[in-house]
C-alpha cells in the first residue's frame, strides 16, 4: 500500500490531466481471446434447442439506460438447483455461495437460469434428476454441493447434459469459511462457463478504479468484477488516476501528483512501489502496457504539446512515437501489440487514431460526430469503443473495423465515459453521472444487462482486469 504526508496544496489545486486534455483517460489493453475453436456444445446449441430470451437484470436500475441494439441475444437453458448443504455446513454458508455461483452464471450473458424454487415445474425429489429437467426445457443441469473436510470446505459442481444425462463436468475446489466461500463459487462458476463455451470465464477478474477520498484526493481502489470486496490500494493523500492493469493482471501502472509534478507509478500485488521518471515534462500520464507487459505507451507534454512515447520497463529507455503540434494522448494498445489507438486533435477536434506501434501510418478512424475519445480495444482486436459526444452528452460507442459500423451502447442522462472491455470481450466497464455524481457501471457489448458498482463516494476511471493464469 502507498503511503505519504499529504500532498502539497501546488499539485492538490492542478485539474486532474484527464480534464486537461480533452477529458481523456486512460485506455487498457485486456487479454486476447483465444482463435481459432472449434464449435463447443453450447455454441452449437445456440439457435437450436432448450433457448430461454435474455431477461432483464433484477434489482434497482440506474437512471442511465442501455441502448438495446439488434434482437434479444438468446441464452441457454441451464437448471441450477440450490446448493446443498452437507451435514455440518451451515445453510447461510450454502446460500451465500449459491447467490455468488447464479450470479456469476446469469451475468456471464451465455444462460437463462432454471431454478425449482421460481419455476415451480420440478419436484425437490427430482431437482437432481437430469432427465426431469430435460422435459421442462432444460439444456444442461449444475448440481452443487458443499460439505466439511477437516477445517475447510469441499465445493463440488457435476454438470450433466440433460438429454442423456452424460456428465461433462465434475471438479471440486476447496477454502476456509467463511473468507473463501465467494472465491469457490466465482471459480466454479467460469469453470461452468469455460466447460460449455470453451472461453474462460470474467468471475474471478478484478476492477481497479479511482474514488474521492476526503475533499481533495483520489485514490485507487480495487473490487471484484461484480461490486463486492472493495478495498482501497492507495493512501497518498493526493490526486491518482488512470489506473491500467499489467497483461498478468500482477501489477498497475497509475498517474499520481504524490511527487514535484505528476508522474507514472506501478504497484505489484504485494504492495511495492515503483517510481517511473520518463525524462522532461510537467505531465507524463495514460500508461497503457503493451501485450506482452515489457512497455508502457504514454503522454508526455515534455516539448509543448502532449505526443505519445513508449517506455521500455526493462531498461527504462524512451522512444518517442508522434509528432506533431497537436495534443496527442490516451494511447491503446491493440491486442495483437502492431498498433496503437489513440485521441488526437490534428483535424481540429478530438477524433481517434490509429497509427503502427513504431509511430508510422497514423490514420483517422473516426469521421462521425466532432468530438470522439478514450478509445478501448476489443480483446478479440476486430472492434473499438469510445466516448462520443451526442446531442450534448458522452455516450459509449462501439465501432467494428472490420465493416465500420458504429453501435451506440448506451443514453440516458448525464455522462458515460471511460469505456474498458472485459476480458471476454462481452461486457464493458464505464463510470457515468446520471444523477449529477459518478459511479461505475458494467454493460453488455450489445447495450444490455446494465448494473452499478459503485455507491457512495464518487467513482471514476475504472480498468477491468484481465484473466489471471494461475
Amino acid at each position: 500500500m502507498i503511503t505519504s504526508a499529504p500532498a502539497s496544496s501546488s499539485s492538490c489545486s492542478r485539474r486532474p490531466p484527464a480534464e486537461e486534455t480533452f477529458r481523456v483517460r486512460r485506455i487498457i489493453r485486456t487479454t486476447r481471446d483465444r482463435r481459432g475453436r472449434r464449435p463447443t456444445r453450447l455454441l452449437l446449441l445456440l439457435g437450436a434447442v432448450a433457448i430461454l430470451p435474455a431477461g432483464a437484470q433484477q434489482g434497482e436500475e440506474p437512471a442511465i439506460e442501455g441502448v438495446i441494439t439488434g434482437t434479444a441475444p438468446s441464452r441457454v437453458a441451464l437448471a441450477v438447483p440450490p446448493v446443498v448443504a452437507r451435514s455440518g455446513v451451515p445453510a447461510t454458508w450454502a446460500a451465500e455461495i449459491d447467490r455468488v455461483f447464479r450470479n456469476d452464471l446469469e451475468f456471464s450473458g451465455w444462460f437463462g437460469l432454471l431454478d425449482p424454487r421460481g419455476e415451480g415445474r420440478i419436484a425437490a425429489a427430482d431437482a437432481d434428476r437430469p432427465q426431469a429437467w430435460h422435459a421442462v426445457g432444460a439444456a444442461y443441469l449444475a448440481l452443487a454441493s458443499v460439505e466439511p473436510s477437516a477445517d475447510r470446505l469441499l465445493l463440488r459442481v457435476r454438470l450433466h447434459e440433460t438429454s442423456g444425462g452424460a456428465v461433462l463436468m465434475d471438479r471440486t475446489w476447496g477454502g476456509r469459511a467463511p473468507d473463501d466461500l465467494r472465491r469457490m463459487a466465482h471459480v466454479a462458476s467460469d469453470a461452468v462457463v469455460e466447460s460449455l463455451t470453451g472461453r474462460p470465464g470474467i468471475a474471478t477478474t478484478r476492477i481497479a478504479f479511482v474514488s474521492r477520498s476526503g475533499p481533495r484526493a483520489k485514490e485507487v481502489f480495487l473490487m471484484d468484477y461484480d461490486g463486492a470486496r472493495v478495498r482501497r490500494l492507495t493512501t497518498t493523500g493526493t490526486i491518482n488516476l488512470s489506473p491500467a492493469w499489467s497483461p498478468d493482471a500482477r501489477r498497475l501502472a497509475f498517474l499520481s501528483f504524490l511527487g514535484d509534478k505528476p508522474s507514472i507509478y506501478l504497484l505489484d500485488e504485494t504492495g511495492k512501489v515503483v517510481t517511473l521518471r520518463p525524462a522532461g515534462g510537467e505531465l507524463n500520464a495514460a500508461p497503457d502496457f503493451s501485450p506482452d507487459g515489457n512497455t508502457l505507451a504514454f503522454s508526455s507534454d515534455r516539448d509543448g504539446n502532449s505526443e505519445i512515447y513508449l517506455y521500455d520497463l526493462a531498461s527504462n529507455r524512451e522512444r518517442r512515437l508522434t509528432r506533431h503540434p497537436a495534443i496527442d494522448t490516451a494511447p491503446c494498445w491493440s491486442p495483437t501489440g502492431r498498433e496503437i489507438a489513440f485521441t488526437s486533435d490534428r483535424t481540429g477536434s478530438p477524433q481517434i487514431w490509429i497509427m503502427s506501434a513504431d509511430g508510422t501510418n497514423p490514420r483517422r478512424l473516426t469521421w462521425e460526430g466532432r468530438y470522439n475519445e478514450s478509445a478501448a480495444w476489443s480483446p478479440e482486436g476486430g472492434r473499438i469503443a469510445f466516448v462520443s459526444r451526442i446531442r450534448g452528452r458522452f455516450e459509449i460507442v462501439i465501432k467494428d473495423l472490420a465493416s465500420g459500423r458504429e453501435t451506440i451502447i448506451t443514453r440516458g442522462p448525464g455522462n458515460k465515459e471511460n469505456p474498458r472491455w472485459a476480458p471476454d470481450g462481452r461486457h464493458l466497464v464505464f463510470s457515468a453521472n446520471p444523477d449529477g455524481r459518478y459511479a461505475i457501471y458494467v454493460i453488455g457489448d450489445d447495450g444490455r444487462g446494465l448494473r452499478r458498482l459503485t455507491r457512495g463516494a464518487e467513482a471514476f476511471t475504472p480498468d477491468w482486469s484481465p484473466i489471471r493464469v494461475r
